[in-house]
């Protein structure tokens, strides 16, 4: 009888021991997550302060609007299924653009780093598809896919999705030949290449923005990200 109570009992701490373990990797799985999508919010651009060198991001095979030639280089690390790249989109984007896109004060860079998914590998696959058709159309579409983004957690950047956002966007391009880029991942080797600059810059989270090299601290800081932005100008004068 004393043997069988034994027995329940070391049973009963290995299930106790192995509930704590699942529990602390699930807490582990959960935190990640949140830091790959929501950590430059609290600690920036993966708490980086070193300056890259710009050569690292290629920045004749990224889309580009604005000034591709002015003193002044916005690059933002992205994901298409990131719920703050969204609010990045929503809230700073259009502000950058007002200020010192659409007077050829800057350019401005989007560099995919998909960590979300294997739909965030497709979303960037269909980008610099457009982006080969049309480098105009790129941000109509890149735009409307953040307007029309859905949960983080759910596969929603499907080929007809973005077809179809491509088909509202950018009516002009072809769209049968974006369909076939989707579905052969033409481009699948770019955004690769694109989550590697991600990598050799120190990049682990998104968004993450640099101007001209240095890293930004809070990417949902406009008012931060201006004042870098005037004092790479001033040196440029």
């Amino acid at each position: 009888m004393g043997k069988k109570k034994q027995a329940n009992s070391d049973r009963m701490q290995t299930l106790t021991l192995a509930t704590v373990i699942i529990l602390f990797l699930g807490l582990g799985v959960f935190a990640l997550v949140n830091n790959i999508i929501g950590g430059d919010e609290e600690k920036g651009d993966a708490g980086q302060e070193a300056t890259v060198d710009e050569t690292v991001f290629a920045y004749d095979q990224q889309p580009v609007l604005g000034n591709g030639e002015a003193p002044v280089r916005i690059v933002e690390f992205g994901d298409y299924k990131c719920p703050t790249c969204k609010r990045f989109a929503d809230e700073i984007y259009p502000k950058l653009k007002k200020d010192y896109l659409d007077n050829d004060k800057a350019g401005f860079y989007f560099i995919n780093n998909p960590l979300l998914g294997e739909d965030s590998i497709t979303a960037g696959i269909a980008g610099e598809a457009v982006h080969e058709q049309d480098p105009a159309a790129f941000w109509k579409f890149h735009e409307a896919i953040y307007e029309n983004q859905g949960n983080e957690r759910e596969t929603w950047a499907t080929k007809d999705f973005l077809v179809k956002m491509a088909k509202q966007a950018a009516p002009g391009i072809d769209h049968d030949k974006l369909e076939k880029a989707i579905d052969k991942e033409s481009f699948k080797q770019q955004v690769e290449q694109d989550r590697a600059i991600a990598i050799r810059s120190g990049v682990s989270s998104v968004p993450s923005l640099f101007i001209n090299g240095r890293p930004v601290p809070h990417s949902l800081d406009y008012e931060g990200i201006k004042q870098m932005i005037e004092e790479e100008l001033k040196k440029a004068k």
